[in-house]
């Protein structure tokens, strides 16, 4: 087991922290989602099933390590970028009453809002760790070394 720990690359990890900031991400969400002004709201699963389906080819993508051709890998590192980045744009379409309320209009700005909106922003933020980890490791190259 120790060996095949030693032999997975940067990029490898890199796609592991990437699912992290995923999970945390969809955690967020969900979080924020249902809680505060956004309890009377329905929830909106898109940008949960898109991110656990990421998360999954993540850790797929990493359980294989260069068992699989590398285009594979990478078609699904674009899949992957695509997923969160919906979700991203899910989670801001989502919030934009709020942000509009807290930041553009006096007097509609409530704590709940600004909590609710922090927590959207830290979200998104999350999100954007994920698809940076991602790009990143498409970058540094393949997600195994050879043995």
């Amino acid at each position: 087991m120790l060996d095949w720990i030693k032999k997975q690359s940067v990029a490898s990890w890199l796609l592991v922290l990437g699912a992290i900031f995923g999970l945390v991400a969809v955690i967020i969400y969900g979080v924020n989602s249902t809680t505060g002004v956004m309890s009377t709201i329905q929830l909106d699963t898109l940008p949960i099933i898109l991110s656990v389906i990421a998360i999954v080819l993540l850790a797929g993508m990493f359980a294989v390590n260069g068992k699989v051709p590398e285009w594979v890998i990478s078609v699904l590192m674009v899949v992957v970028v695509v997923f969160f980045a919906v979700s991203i744009g899910n989670f801001v379409d989502n919030r934009t009453d709020i942000a509009g309320n807290q930041w553009l209009i006096p007097g509609l700005d409530t704590p709940e809002q600004g909590a609710c909106l922090n927590g959207a922003i830290t979200g998104i933020v999350f999100y954007v760790l994920a698809i940076a980890s991602v790009v990143v490791s498409a970058f540094i190259g393949k997600s195994g070394k050879k043995a």
